[in-house]
């Protein structure tokens, strides 16, 4: 069996379970080594370990996926948007816009780059069943558990565009994948959806705002004719600020701040946004001006030495000791997942924040990052072999400007103040978050795609699954925290307008970039269990598009506990489907 199987270049890796020299096999076979990721799972289970220790090597693999889960939504969260938020004012993109935008894009980074790891890997049917599987998981599991713990009255306008919108995408994709092509004009389409979606919410707002300020006006007036208070009471019971509409009072998911609310960020503050380096208000040292007091120039260097360092460890912490004492448990334990990649990115990727003090400033980290992080792109993106006149490898060369650049930072500017250009580093920090959201993404289909294989189980069921819930987990803990803290609508809403943003730029994103690349069509697989996401992500919402108008647009623990209904149903169905059952 191996010996017709291993020199065919069409067998795919999941006949690996056919053959009885596997490690054989699969060095043989190009298809166990398409993943693109660093490390070749398959044979470190099969090749690089006694046969008695393949179970532990699984559970080595789970272990570390978790952990890549944790990477991705830190890069996104903790690095990738607060660069979006300072390049978006630099470039002075209205609210509005950069809402729905740059900081849609940040919020959705680890759906879009999971969904175009898996494409550019030839796997379409795992971004598919990423993006409907979350898309699932979030109208009902988080939906639900949020009308379940907290009951509240519905914003009706953007819950009903969300929804029309999700639901027209939804058709949109499942009619591109049922005829099992995708053109570059799909991929074009549903960005071309995603910006009409983007018109048409920037439009309600400033017709909201522009009605908003006319009755402003018209209070104002009937205040200074009735000599009272008594248009002001009634325009606090009325239509604009009444809270099931669109009001600036209340959330929208497609304005900016609602935007950033996103996985462990909203739950895990770091110390940089909660807390000052110590020594930063006593960077200076008695003078002898008056002469009382001379300090010698070598106490002073030593001092400031030291507090680099203070500074230095101080932003290097992922979360203080008040702020560990103050988390709930599941919260320490999204912490303790967190902090190896926050450490690692920290000292990777420039932080520009205007929520952080200082804006994120720290000089020995940043001479530090100019260094060494533009070296490490270079490796990065595939160019670390090349020569520059037949004697100067490029990444040296790189590494030397580097280095003569943080020495010059670290003579001119000071530690306490950043320096004018500092937002420019906003710049960099995007450049090496995408890279390293893309490295991480492309790890986990690696991961995914070695389960797949050892446990014989189809992309579609593992992007419903694992890659669907290890994307929706931290958005999961964040949106039942803001319920529990009497902000349901903002979790709520997420559910529908950050669903609805991933699937149509991440599916357009990353259509439009392997397109563009091969020049053709890309042929994709819909399987029963296609039809089958479709169908219940559609019903989901046509559930709760139902529901809210007959309740009065009030979510309450009925409708929790029908959409729980649906997810299960969804769930045991797509497990009968996989087992073939069905």
């Amino acid at each position: 069996m191996l010996k017709l199987i291993k020199f065919t270049p069409e067998v795919e890796c999941r006949s690996l379970s056919e053959v009885e020299d596997k490690c054989m096999f699969i060095q043989h076979t190009e298809d166990c080594s398409n993943a693109e990721g660093l490390i070749n799972y398959l044979s470190f289970l099969y090749c690089n370990s006694d046969a008695s220790l393949f179970t532990g090597g699984i559970f080595l693999l789970s272990i570390w996926i978790l952990f890549l889960f944790s990477g991705l939504a830190t890069a996104a969260n903790n690095f990738f948007c607060p660069a979006l938020q300072v390049m978006a004012e630099k470039m002075k993109m209205s609210d509005n816009v950069a809402g729905v935008t740059l900081l849609a894009l940040g919020n959705g980074a680890p759906d879009i780059f999971s969904s175009l790891a898996g494409i550019r890997q030839g796997r379409a049917e795992l971004a598919f069943g990423e993006l409907f599987g979350a898309g699932i998981f979030c109208t009902t599991i988080i939906a639900g558990s949020i009308s379940f713990i907290k009951p509240f009255p519905v914003m009706q306008r953007p819950f009903l565009r969300d929804c029309v919108f999700y639901l027209a995408a939804v058709y949109f994709v499942f009619w591109v994948f049922y005829h099992r092509y995708v053109h570059l004009g799909h991929a074009i389409g549903f960005i071309a959806l995603y910006i009409f979606y983007v018109l048409v919410v920037i439009v309600g707002r400033l017709l909201n705002s522009r009605n908003r300020n006319i009755c402003s006006v018209e209070n104002q007036t009937a205040v200074s004719e009735n000599g009272s208070m008594e248009a002001t009471d009634e325009n606090e019971t009325g239509v604009i600020n009444a809270p099931n509409e669109d009001s600036d009072e209340n959330y929208d998911p497609s304005y900016p701040d609602s935007l950033l609310v996103n996985d462990t960020e909203q739950l895990i503050p770091h110390p940089s946004s909660s807390q000052e380096t110590p020594g930063a208000e006593t960077d200076e040292v008695p003078s002898n001006i008056d002469g009382e007091f001379h300090v010698p120039q070598t106490v002073s260097l030593w001092t400031n030495f030291k507090e680099e360092l203070v500074d230095l460890r101080t932003n290097l912490q992922p979360f203080s000791t008040e702020e560990w004492i103050g988390m709930r448990w599941f919260t320490r334990v999204l912490s303790v997942l967190e902090t190896p990649f926050y450490i690692i990115l920290r000292l990777s990727i420039p932080l520009v924040s205007k929520d952080h003090p200082r804006q994120g400033w720290c000089r020995s980290l940043t001479c530090l990052q100019l260094a060494v992080t533009p070296t490490w792109i270079v490796w990065a993106i595939g160019y670390g072999n090349v020569v520059i006149a037949k004697f100067l490898p490029l990444p040296l060369m790189i590494f030397i400007i580097g280095v003569s650049l943080g020495l010059l930072l670290a003579i001119f500017s000071n530690r306490k103040t950043p320096p004018k250009g500092h937002w420019m580093f906003s710049f960099l920090a995007f450049a090496v978050s995408v890279i390293w959201i893309d490295l991480i993404a492309n790890e986990i289909m690696a991961v995914l795609f070695t389960f797949g294989v050892v446990f014989q189980l189809s992309d579609a069921i593992l992007g419903l699954t694992i890659l669907a819930w290890g994307n929706s987990v931290g958005d999961f803990a964040a949106d039942i925290s803001m319920a529990r803290q009497n902000a349901p609508r903002m979790g709520f809403s997420a559910c529908f307008g950050a669903p609805l943003l991933n699937t149509l730029l991440g599916l357009g994103i990353s259509f439009s970039i392997v397109c563009s690349q091969i020049g053709e069509s890309i042929p994709v697989t819909f399987t029963k269990l296609s039809l089958t996401m479709s169908v219940f992500l559609a019903l989901s919402l046509v559930t709760v598009f139902i529901y809210l108008p007959i309740n009065g647009f009030r979510a309450n623990k009925w409708l929790g506990i029908v959409q729980f209904g649906v997810y299960s149903i969804f769930v045991t169905m797509a497990i009968l489907i996989e087992l073939d059952l069905l």
